[in-house]
């Protein structure tokens, strides 16, 4: 697969000769930097069905999300996602941690593959996954990323990971807390379909929460919402009609000026 190929080349392009800078300890984070690619390698290549996350993979995978090397991350980002897909059992912080600061890189590619790792650990993974990245400190970083990101698969998956999270009773609140609303609301007039989508699905889960209502539509997400009704999609259309469905339910959203 393509993972397959891009750690390929980070292995190649990041252990190039060149003079150490700094006595012995360059060579030596170096050489432990190409046994992690090679080991991830070898469990990549080898891996079918289920997968096992051993302490020693994910020893590698943490070299190089660390790295200062970005192929190395970007390898890393990707050998995330491979394992978010298969990955069965819960994950923990030993896991977030590492994923969680690739999710911050400064690269796009590896903001990308990051972000879909983190939505497929949510959607696809066990149910406790949710709460553990949520705890984990995971809402920050996917805000920062809604708030700042131009790329729209970085803000596709980003907004895809938070539908999933908003389904959680305690995350709704908290996603409104932190400074989710704005950005979504933003997102939402996206000109990309899987962007709108994601997000307003996204802010459908946040009206299910009486006390969001309120603070929604002082963001401004009722006329937003009713301008979505003309949408080409029909997921948007429906989002949008069932958040308004919600909002009027609330006395106080209603008496606010549109």
């Amino acid at each position: 697969g393509p993972f397959l190929l891009v750690m390929w080349s980070a292995c190649c392009s990041c252990f190039r000769s060149e003079p150490p800078s700094h006595g012995l300890y360059e060579p030596l984070l170096l050489e432990k930097e190409r046994e992690a690619v090679n080991d991830l390698l070898e469990f990549l290549q080898k891996t079918e069905g289920e997968t096992t996350l051993t302490d020693e993979r994910l020893q590698a995978l943490c070299t190089l999300a660390y790295s200062e090397n970005v192929d190395l991350q970007r390898s890393a980002a990707l050998c995330f996602s491979e394992i978010s897909e298969k990955l069965s059992t819960p994950i923990d912080e030993t896991v977030l941690e590492p994923l969680l600061s690739l999710v911050q890189s400064i690269d796009v590619e590896v903001q990308s593959a990051a972000s879909v790792a983190l939505s497929n650990f949510a959607l696809v993974g066990p149910v406790a996954n949710k709460e553990t990245i949520v705890r984990c400190g995971a809402l920050r970083p996917l805000i920062a990323l809604l708030s700042s990101s131009t790329n729209i698969d970085v803000q596709c998956n980003a907004c895809g990971c938070m539908t999933t999270l908003a389904t959680s009773e305690s995350t709704k609140r908290l996603i409104v807390v932190e400074g989710a609303v704005g950005p979504l609301l933003h997102l939402a007039r996206s000109r990309d379909a899987r962007v709108q989508r994601n997000a307003t699905g996204t802010l459908l889960n946040l009206t299910h929460l009486d006390v969001n209502r309120f603070e929604l539509a002082r963001f401004g997400a009722i006329p937003v919402f009713i301008g979505l009704l003309q949408s080409r999609d029909p997921d948007v259309q429906y989002y949008c009609a069932a958040a308004l469905s919600n909002m009027a339910v609330h006395g106080p959203t209603r008496a606010l000026p549109l």
